[in-house]
């Protein structure tokens, strides 16, 4: 296991109403870095299962982030309870999905034909995650301590309530400031003690507001029905390959090329085409660690033009060109 810490000054910085953080790569002062959060020893999770982790580590004012990067060919299971809230982010998973189940909740998932990668875990509360078929899973646990979050938002949000158990959705803004936190995992830039600070305020303020009461909160209408977002997934992980029109996948539900297209995007977040280029790259990304094909035979596979084609929208969607995530996921 890797670990670093942040160095940060002392006061918390106002946030901005539309929130943009930005680095600073200055280095920080022997009594900052004295008084640098230590992380607590019981963010090193367990993966049991699991044919090799990494864990990298990083603590700011209120809040530790373990940064987990998991291969397995069988079931992946880790205990996420503890003596304070966590939040649970998969960042990635290939072959197939990773879910929370938790003693204090009795519901299931809105959908499983669409992502729903973040959990947030109440102190106390007992959970754990897993997956079956499970080749590789990045996987972020932030880890929050109450009292000095409490000091640090004026008492501007009530931490009980925005800290409660929110098992398995979805939330854009959210899983950009996750990524975020990752990068800083990963990442040997020092950064100040404000940017840090920045990020943990912006999280608590996005958790706030999925915590506001359903009456303030918009109502999502014009969704596919469970059976109908089923059948299309279905449909397009099972024709990849195939140049998929429009009106197709609005016959199979019997709506209007315009209605399904709008109901389809509320219910997944994603464009159709979106969501059918993400499926590829996912595939894509199993086949990698799966197959010893050559990257232009995956790329037909999954339904591109061509290997050039296929690379630029991997590196796209990934970061990275297939061959460099390849090399870093057997690395």
């Amino acid at each position: 296991m890797q670990s670093a810490t942040l160095a940060r000054n002392s006061a918390p910085p106002p946030l901005p109403s539309r929130f943009v953080p930005t680095p600073w790569n200055g280095l920080a002062s022997p009594l900052a870095r004295a008084r640098t959060p230590a992380i607590p020893a019981e963010l090193k999770l367990e993966y049991q299962g699991a044919r090799s982790v990494r864990q990298l580590q990083k603590a700011w004012t209120g809040l530790t982030a373990n940064l987990a990067e998991i291969r397995s060919d069988r079931s992946v299971q880790v205990d996420l309870g503890a003596g304070a809230a966590r939040l649970s982010v998969v960042l990635e998973e290939v072959g197939g999905r990773f879910e929370i189940e938790s003693e204090g909740w009795r519901g299931q998932p809105a959908s499983r034909d669409s992502a729903q990668p973040l959990s947030l875990i109440q102190a106390g509360v007992a959970a754990r995650g897993r997956g079956d078929g499970l080749r590789f899973v990045r996987h972020l646990v932030l880890q929050f301590d109450a009292a000095p979050l409490a000091r640090m938002m004026y008492e501007e949000i009530d931490l009980t309530s925005v800290l409660r158990l929110r098992p398995m959705f979805l939330d854009q803004g959210i899983m950009h400031l996750a990524q975020l936190f990752a990068e800083e995992c990963e990442t040997d830039q020092p950064h100040s003690r404000l940017y840090g600070d920045n990020l943990s305020m912006a999280l608590l303020l996005a958790l706030s507001r999925l915590a506001a009461p359903r009456s303030s909160r918009p109502v999502r209408q014009g969704q596919l029905a469970p059976w109908q977002l089923r059948r299309v997934t279905d449909y397009l992980a099972a024709h990849l390959a195939d140049d998929i029109p429009l009106q197709t996948l609005s016959e199979l539900v019997k709506l209007s090329r315009s209605y399904f297209s709008r109901a389809f995007k509320i219910s997944t977040g994603l464009a159709p085409h979106q969501w059918l280029l993400q499926a590829r790259i996912g595939k894509a990304k199993q086949l990698l660690l799966e197959t010893d094909r050559p990257l232009a035979q995956v790329a037909i596979d999954v339904g591109f033009a061509d290997q050039a084609h296929f690379t630029r929208t991997f590196r796209r969607e990934a970061g990275e060109s297939p061959g460099a995530w390849q090399r870093a996921r057997f690395a």
